[in-house]
């Protein structure tokens, strides 16, 4: 039995086998917990198909759920163990407010035998930055309280290294549980397919970490899974990608106050807001802001100062004009214009607001994204 689970942020990353980890913004609080679904002899394959036509509907519109990773239990397919990661308590609230979510609630009642929340702590969360695992593992492990921190710190390592290095180790995900129980280790490992699991299990990296793991261990429980089709989310990715720095100027939060007005995840830091305004605006790869113009009865504009990575800065009717460190734009008031990352590179300029009277910003049509296609 295939069944899916996943959240797809339309991102646009260029591929790598490197690492990425899952975390929140500043100034959040990842909410991580494990749930474990019995459904009634026989019926979690209908369980599943509800989950398909309600929540799956919803959740990839959810910009804080960043993860609901599981599969069915192979030896007990009336089980099912989802690690859902959200951003925070409130992207949590807002999953479980969802119409998705409340219909998947009603529907499953009749089926639904019982259901587990485990909330536990990450220790390390990893992934590729897209893709798709067939073969799921999970483990309980019970470490020894005095090896407690050896433990967390290995698995990380070894977790990470794995991610990077190994093309068809998709994701590695370990996490505890709370307070008194919180040598009680959960993970979820997920690969491309068995044949990537095997080759994997069997190299000397993994090997060595198991004879050293082993050792600080009370018990291991491992969990084997019915194939299952997991797509990578790539959501709560928020680092650069590989052989790119972004500036000294600091990353910001989330954008969400004009997100409606941009294609992609931005961020927005204030640098200063007293005398000149000025304001570090950073876009991931393939993200652009729309259309718009930026009025003033006299004066106003802005000047745009590229900082790092590579982008685009476009004036209505003329061609996009490529962008680099060390770049300055001068845009006059009552000019439509839109700038943004370019489709493989991350993009940070800072915005400078020009003094005027009476302005004000118009904003405009999205960039159309077959021209957007077309920029190198």
């Amino acid at each position: 039995m295939k069944i899916l689970f996943l959240i797809l942020a339309a991102m646009l990353f260029t591929s790598s086998a490197h690492a990425h980890t899952v975390f929140a913004p500043e100034g959040k609080t990842l909410k991580v917990h494990w749930a474990v679904l019995t459904s009634k002899p026989g019926k979690m394959s209908d369980m599943a198909a509800i989950s398909s036509r309600t929540v799956a509907k919803f959740t990839p519109s959810e910009a804080g759920s960043y993860a609901l990773y599981g599969a069915v239990d192979r030896n007990n397919p009336d089980v099912m163990r989802i690690l859902e990661v959200y951003e925070d308590e409130v992207a949590y609230q807002v999953h479980r407010d969802s119409e998705g979510f409340k219909a998947f609630i009603e529907e499953r009642k009749p089926i639904l035998e019982s259901l587990k929340i485990l909330p536990v702590d990450p220790i390390v969360l990893e992934q590729k930055k897209e893709g798709t695992g067939h073969t799921v593992i999970m483990s309980l492990v019970e470490v020894r309280p005095e090896s407690l921190e050896a433990f967390r710190t290995l698995t990380a390592q070894e977790m990470t290294r794995a991610v990077a290095e190994v093309p068809g180790v998709m994701a590695m995900f370990a996490t505890s549980e709370k307070d008194e129980r919180r040598n009680f280790i959960h993970t979820l490992e997920v690969y491309a397919d068995d044949a990537a699991m095997e080759s994997y299990t069997h190299s000397e990296e993994y090997q060595s970490y198991r004879k050293k793991a082993d050792t600080m261990t009370e018990s291991r429980k491992d969990f084997t899974n019915n194939p299952a089709n997991v797509t990578l989310s790539s959501k709560g990715l928020h680092l650069t990608p590989d052989g790119q720095e972004l500036s000294a100027f600091p990353l910001g939060n989330p954008n969400t106050a004009y997100s409606q007005y941009f294609d992609g995840q931005s961020y927005l830091a204030p640098l200063s807001t007293q005398q000149v305004g000025i304001f570090n605006v950073t876009f991931e790869p393939g993200c652009r802001n729309h259309w718009h113009i930026h009025h003033a009865k006299a004066g106003g504009g802005q000047i745009l100062v590229v900082v790092s990575g590579r982008g685009y800065y476009q004036e209505w009717g003329k061609p996009a004009q490529e962008l680099k460190p060390g770049d300055v734009v001068n845009i006059p008031a009552g000019v439509k214009h839109w700038h943004g990352a370019a489709k493989d590179s991350w993009f940070q300029h800072l915005a400078v607001e020009v003094a005027g009277e009476e302005t004000s910003n118009e904003w405009c049509e999205a960039v159309d994204p077959e021209e957007y296609a077309k920029l190198k």
